[in-house]
């Protein structure tokens, strides 16, 4: 009976620490940036990646520095890295 238990506690720990857990996507890419815009409080790019996508599949990145964003300019190419944890947007890194 105890054996039961203890084998219940175990599987139902590792289920219920398995649902926080937050998967997160690293990236490191080309990226030609197409749009950049910006609101109150965020700032991002409109960007591809152009060994692996189109224009047309461009993606938001979010950027978290304003000067950093200011330097950003549209039609060049850049170096960048950039994550995305869960179902948050993509966050730029570093970019070059």
């Amino acid at each position: 009976m105890k054996r039961t238990q203890l084998f219940l506690s175990v599987v139902l720990f590792f289920l219920l620490s398995s649902c926080g857990h937050v998967s997160s996507v690293s990236s490191a890419s080309l990226l030609v940036v197409i749009e950049k815009d910006h609101s109150d409080e965020e700032h991002w790019i409109i960007a591809y990646d152009p060994n692996n996508q189109t224009e047309e599949e461009a993606f938001q990145i979010m950027v978290g520095d304003e000067l950093l964003w200011s330097h950003i300019k549209v039609d060049e190419e850049y170096a960048a890295t950039y994550k995305k944890e869960g179902d948050k947007p993509w966050v730029l890194e570093e970019i070059n």
